[in-house]
């Protein structure tokens, strides 16, 4: 049992990985309700996928890392397939896309020549720019205003690179699970940071 619980995290994440193929499937076909369905149970498994690695001591950097490449290719596909099933709203709204994706590139760009590595920060800020996102794209999903929906991203969007730049920029050396840029500062200065609120 011991061992198998111990797959618990991997598993999600697999689980994630999977549905980053299933969701274009969803908005392709129309089914708004479902694919809302699917994004709020992978967000569940992002939440709980870090809680269970940390209770079970298994939350390597490794894990991080797929933790962190997993969710961004699934929120690029959760786009993609509300373009498929609410295209003019998605085209209304493309700066907003635009911006996000090119926040992400700026922040992975900055560890990249830094660190020659993508993030794994999973700061508070990319903790709320995934509820955001989340929020907006049910509402979108679900048929509801794209006009709150991608003010509602933008707003997390916002938040998270800002963070998430700084992070990058003040980190001496390239780490995993960062809550904020003023821990960041603080591992500059050589200072401890708490890290037990991680999900």
């Amino acid at each position: 049992m011991g061992a198998i619980a111990r797959k618990i995290p991997a598993t999600l994440i697999a689980f994630r990985a999977l549905m980053i193929l299933v969701v274009p499937v969803l908005g392709w076909y129309g089914h708004g309700y479902f694919l809302a369905f699917v994004i709020l149970a992978a967000t569940l498994s992002d939440i709980f996928d870090g809680i269970i690695a940390r209770r079970l001591g298994v939350s390597t950097t490794n894990l991080r890392k797929a933790d962190s490449t997993v969710d961004l290719f699934f929120w690029l596909s959760s786009m993609t397939a509300l373009y498929f099933l609410r295209p003019d709203d998605v085209m209304r709204n493309l700066i907003i896309v635009f911006y996000a994706v090119a926040a992400e590139i700026i922040e992975q760009l900055i560890s990249l020549l830094r660190f020659h590595r993508m993030t794994a920060t999973h700061a508070r800020s990319a903790k709320f720019m995934g509820l955001c996102l989340l929020v907006g794209m049910m509402v979108l999903a679900c048929y509801g205003s794209s006009a709150v929906a991608f003010w509602i991203i933008g707003i997390g969007v916002t938040v998270s690179i800002f963070d998430g730049c700084a992070i990058v920029v003040l980190l001496p050396a390239w780490e995993a699970d960062v809550p904020s840029a003023w821990e960041a500062w603080r591992m500059r200065e050589g200072l401890p940071i708490r890290r037990h609120w991680l999900g």
